[in-house]
């Protein structure tokens, strides 16, 4: 991440460091010991660069909305997601959602971070994609507050995880077709208004189809949100 280590971003840090000094940790991409992510499943990643569809993140063949994108039109005003899903980045993700390993978003945020400098985004506010209450309940935490609350340290933006709210539960997206998938998720948000005139940025571990992104911006757009931003660590091709 390019920008300056900001003094409170330095205190998360050194408090993940010293649990992994207290209890080495092992890569979350291969197992081996000795970092929660290693340098070779780093260079695994396979990133997600242009050409890309500019609302959804899609890999395009040329500059441009990929098809299910100039047909929906979106109002969310850019996506990215930083690494294709699959092997290691995969595994990583499973782990950051599934088997409680915390530190993890600290390690992988700093990705964001170098994307959102990349993009020159400029954001007033960065929100998680909040999680529906019976499986917040169920796993503890929230995967994408992990991702979003260390990448608002970095960056010195406002973190505001109560704006954005699940107005109502649904059904997990896996393995829903695509046009299941945003029927599952539509209407399923509602945004503080608060969040009018401001530039926000939301968060989530994974895109699919980019679906929950686009019905968070729709809730924060008629909330009064001035422009909506979409980043995910990773993006299903």
């Amino acid at each position: 991440m390019s920008s300056p280590v900001r003094p409170a971003h330095a205190w998360y840090r050194w408090i993940w460091a010293s649990l992994d000094w207290l209890y080495p940790p092992r890569c979350a991409g291969c197992d081996q010991p000795g970092s929660r992510w290693c340098v070779k499943c780093q260079r695994e990643v396979r990133r997600l660069d242009p050409p890309l569809c500019p609302t959804c993140s899609q890999p395009v063949s040329i500059s441009g909305k990929c098809s299910h994108c100039r047909i929906s039109n979106p109002c969310i005003q850019r996506v990215r997601a930083w690494g294709e899903f699959g092997g290691a980045l995969r595994r990583a993700v499973h782990a950051l959602k599934y088997r409680r390993n915390l530190a993890l978003g600290e390690c992988l945020a700093s990705h964001l971070g170098d994307l959102l400098v990349e993009e020159g985004w400029q954001v007033d506010l960065i929100v998680p994609v909040p999680l529906s209450s019976s499986r917040l309940r169920t796993r503890g935490y929230n995967q994408a507050a992990l991702l979003a609350y260390p990448l608002s340290l970095a960056m010195g933006i406002s973190y505001r995880p109560k704006v954005l709210m699940r107005t109502r539960e649904t059904q997990t997206q896996v393995g829903l077709s695509v046009a299941s998938r945003r029927a599952n998720v539509q209407g399923a948000f509602a945004a503080d208004p608060s969040v009018a005139k401001k530039r926000v940025l939301v968060i989530d571990d994974v895109i699919t189809t980019g679906a929950t992104l686009h019905e968070c911006a729709s809730a924060l757009m008629q909330s009064g949100a001035k422009e909506v931003y979409g980043m995910a660590l990773a993006r299903a091709v």
